[in-house]
């Protein structure tokens, strides 16, 4: 209930540092509604003082969906003047909407992909803020998230029971048996299995894969789920368990150690999100030879390419329905079948190269592009 208090005293605390410890810098980069009323404060002030700082302000949306509202009445905590609090900056259905004010204050604004950058301007994506965002396109950019190699990697990871890579592949299979006997599965090495590492929640596509969970197990497929979120989504994974114990094994909790076993023993990774920002499972899979099947949004779209295209990389669908993931999967499982096809598309995915290098080199030239002024602008 306290959230707005804390974090606008957080940010205020940013500006104050800046100030107190002289850093002039020349751009401060706002991560999400915690941080979106630094580019107001740093022009306006804390304390009700204009401060009229120079620095420029990029503003990274990592998920639109979660705004920072609070009530009206805390307004006057902020110590913005009331031009701060109308229909074009933090005002937002009669409440105070920390992410707008980010959005329509700051030089510039990034999503974590360039597909997001774009289905954000759109009402179904939008969450109420399209507006905003098609208003300011001119200055909204796509930068696609990486990850970190040396913690994710088959070669070198120390939650494997055994190491491999793109050239020697024998590890995979060892890990694979070792993830069936932890999950009480039959140890079968020919037998697909499927992984799931998420939260527990409607963005991510539990609905879906609760509409396609019967039909999935008939195709004799094994399915392992990881994660934590919404009380009947998490007993709704119990009772797949509990239906079909030699098939599906569920485990209700966050471990960093099951994730990296799972996404080195699956064979396939389930990803039918309903909306996806940027997501890194994805990727974490294509680095470990687990070939994701996803619906075709957001970063999903960006990182993940259909078999049936050239370099395919993985399986994708577009209507988010629970017979279009099912054929999505079957498609997959054509695949698997054909063991020399599913060796080629494993190492092809291992191939791909979503590094965190290449996100902060990316951030590096927008960050150069807005400071030297070739950034569009609004």
């Amino acid at each position: 209930a306290d959230n707005f208090e804390r974090f606008l005293f957080f940010q205020k605390a940013v500006v104050r540092l800046i100030d107190v410890l002289e850093l002039k810098p020349d751009l401060v980069h706002c991560n999400d509604w915690q941080a979106a009323l630094i580019p107001m404060l740093l022009h306006y002030g804390i304390d009700g003082t204009i401060r009229d700082g120079s620095e420029c302000t990029l503003m990274t949306v990592h998920n639109l969906a979660h705004h920072g509202w609070a009530p009206a009445e805390k307004f006057y905590m902020t110590n913005l003047p009331d031009s701060c609090y109308t229909m074009h900056t933090l005002e937002f259905y009669g409440e105070i909407n920390m992410l707008k004010g980010g959005l329509v204050a700051a030089t510039a604004i990034n999503a974590v992909s360039p597909t997001y950058a774009e289905e954000i301007k759109t009402p179904k994506f939008g969450c109420r803020l399209d507006g905003v965002l098609y208003h300011r396109r001119n200055v909204l950019h796509g930068i696609l998230n990486g990850i970190d190699y040396k913690r994710w990697n088959p070669e070198t990871d120390q939650y494997l029971p055994a190491h491999y890579s793109k050239e020697n592949l024998d590890g995979k299979a060892v890990c694979k048996k070792a993830l069936q006997h932890g999950a009480g599965l039959l140890d079968d090495e020919r037998t697909p299995l499927l992984g799931v590492i998420s939260r527990l929640v409607p963005q991510k596509g539990i609905d879906l894969l609760a509409a396609a969970m019967e039909r999935i197990v008939a195709t004799g497929a094994q399915v392992i789920i990881l994660g934590t979120g919404d009380r009947r989504h998490e007993e709704a994974c119990r009772e797949w368990a509990r239906c079909w114990p030699n098939q599906v094994s569920v485990w209700i909790e966050f471990s960093s150690q099951l994730a990296h076993q799972i996404e080195a023993g699956a064979d396939i990774f389930l990803m039918p999100s309903e909306f996806e920002p940027c997501g890194q499972n994805q990727m974490y899979s294509m680095r470990y030879g687990t070939i994701p099947v996803v619906h075709g949004v957001g970063g999903l779209e960006d990182s993940v390419i259909d078999y049936e295209k050239p370099g395919g990389t993985g399986f994708k669908f577009y209507g988010h329905t629970g017979d279009e993931f099912v054929d999505c999967i079957d498609r997959a499982l054509t695949v698997y079948a054909d063991a020399p096809a599913w060796q080629t598309l494993m190492k092809r995915a291992m191939e791909q190269d979503f590094s965190v290098v290449h996100m902060a080199r990316e951030y590096k030239e927008l960050y150069e592009a807005i400071l030297s002024g070739n950034a569009a602008v609004d």
